[in-house]
């Protein structure tokens, strides 16, 4: 729908050449292809942003904005949820300047919020309220965006959003029913606050929308509170003033003597693994008023994951030590697989250059976090898998990606879970089916972990399956039982397994 078909612009007194170009711009029917609009959208708000234009007239042209800047997320959002990292450079550009829009949108309302007399603003049938709801909506869209592309979150934005949800509240009287727009202004701060808390920089891009997708409905079971709860094992917290995202108190408790801003996500947590169970029974999604991608095994996945970290906030039980030295990593475990059978290329030069230079960050008992430095890399996301070579000659661990970071193209950071400090390449197979690249990973008696195989999603079934071992000196054929599933993730999967000596396995 055109432009022209929302309330008129407002016309300024007294005049100027950007303001006016900026109404013009509003006045003339959106780009065809959304994306097109985010350039002049960014410079004119930004033009509006440095004039001194009243509070009300700020408003009217806000919300001639928002239409645009809606249009573009939906155009965007599509394309980030199907990336990988490093985020192609183009995307990266477009998404920061999105991110940008948000921000100055966010900064414009905390103006008029700060400016505006409130009385008059009642003439405009517009209130503090629902001014602090647009606000909001505008920093969910720039916190999901941030996830989406594992940027940090852009600056202010914490601390913008406690500001705002303060003034709201301040605005409701107590002890009565929320109005609207009170509740849905709630429930953005409560969807960000949760989906912080689920440690996000652990899921892929289509995880993180579908957690999205999933808090908007049910984010109204978050606990929020001023003071910090007598039993407060489930709780977080945020300082207003400090620009940092949630923080459990069973990691961290809060600093004395500030304006603190305590929520739990227990109770979300509980509902969401009942979802879990009831979707594992046979249930609709659509019957239990969730998302249609819940029906899928991986955001099933990912769902009871998240509901995990709600429920039980997790604990540091290792100490990270702090280092720089270099590693070599290969995040082509195809190519890993093929070496050390003896029937591939060397490492680096498997596919491009695929052993790459990082550096480690700090390391712990169960896991590292390294940072890009050198070497052509692609495809990375949480929940994949790859391997780190400490020096040449030495063997490759075997690692599931924790979280990821990027800040930039050509910035990278991983929190590596270290599974197994060696691994043998072996085949699996099923009547019917081609056989499978894995890796098997000696026991761990510590960790009371029998045999367990590493093998692409999909593969493991409640179903006997045929272990083949084989190098230029052996063969080994073991008929096998999966065992329990201790990992699942969008691209893997480990399980334990047990063999069967049994005469008719033979």
């Amino acid at each position: 729908m055109s432009q022209t078909t929302n309330t008129s612009p407002p016309t300024p007194q007294p005049s100027s050449p950007a303001l006016d170009s900026a109404l013009a711009w509003l006045a003339t029917s959106p780009a065809e292809d959304p994306l097109r609009d985010l350039v002049p959208l960014r410079n004119h708000l930004s033009s509006v942003d440095a004039m001194a234009v009243a509070p009300l007239q700020l408003v009217r042209i806000l919300e001639l904005f928002q239409p645009r800047v809606d249009a573009v997320n939906a155009a965007l959002n599509p394309m980030l949820v199907d990336s990988a990292l490093p985020i192609d450079r183009r995307l990266r550009t477009v998404s920061q300047g999105l991110l940008d829009v948000h921000g100055g949108i966010v900064a414009a309302y905390v103006k008029v919020l700060r400016e505006a007399d409130y009385t008059r603003l009642k003439g405009l049938h517009r209130n503090p309220v629902s001014l602090c709801n647009l606000a909001l909506a505008n920093i969910a869209r720039q916190f999901e965006i941030a996830l989406l592309i594992a940027a940090a979150a852009p600056p202010e934005m914490w601390r913008h959003a406690q500001l705002i949800y303060h003034w709201a509240m301040a605005s409701v009287p107590h002890d009565s029913t929320l109005p609207a727009s009170a509740a849905s202004m709630q429930r953005h701060l409560k969807s960000m606050l949760a989906l912080a808390a689920a440690q996000p920089e652990s899921f892929v891009a289509a995880e993180v929308r579908f957690l999205h997708n999933y808090l908007y409905a049910f984010a109204s079971q978050v606990e929020l509170n001023s003071a910090i709860p007598p039993s407060s094992d489930t709780w977080y917290w945020v300082e207003e003033n400090r620009e940092h995202g949630p923080t459990a108190i069973v990691r961290r408790p809060p600093p004395p003597g500030v304006r603190i801003l305590f929520f739990s996500c227990r109770e979300l947590g509980r509902g969401a693994l009942e979802h879990v169970e009831r979707l594992g029974s046979g249930e609709s999604a659509e019957a239990l008023g969730l998302p249609p991608e819940a029906a899928e095994p991986a955001f099933r996945e990912a769902l009871r994951r998240a509901a995990g970290r709600w429920v039980t906030p997790p604990r540091r039980h290792t100490q990270r030590r702090g280092t720089s030295n270099r590693v070599q990593v290969c995040t082509d475990l195809s190519a890993l697989w093929h070496h050390q059978r003896g029937d591939g290329q060397l490492i680096a030069d498997a596919v491009g250059v695929t052993a790459t230079n990082w550096m480690m960050l700090n390391e712990s008992p169960g896991g590292l976090a390294i940072m890009h430095v050198s070497g052509n890399t692609s495809g990375l996301v949480a929940g994949s898998a790859l391997a780190v070579q400490a020096a040449e000659n030495h063997p490759w661990n075997l690692c599931v990606v924790r979280w990821a970071r990027s800040d930039n193209p050509e910035h990278i950071e991983l929190g590596l879970e270290l599974l197994a400090h060696a691994a043998e390449a072996v085949r699996l197979a099923r009547p019917g089916a081609d056989p499978a690249e894995a890796f098997r990973l000696p026991p761990l008696p510590a960790l009371k972990r029998g045999e367990t195989l590493l093998v692409r999603r999909g593969f493991f079934a409640a179903k006997e399956f045929t272990l083949v071992s084989d190098d230029s000196k052996r063969i080994q054929i073991s008929e096998c039982v999966p065992g329990e599933l201790l990992l699942q993730t969008s691209s893997l999967e480990l399980f334990e397994f047990n063999r069967d000596f049994s005469p008719s396995a033979g």
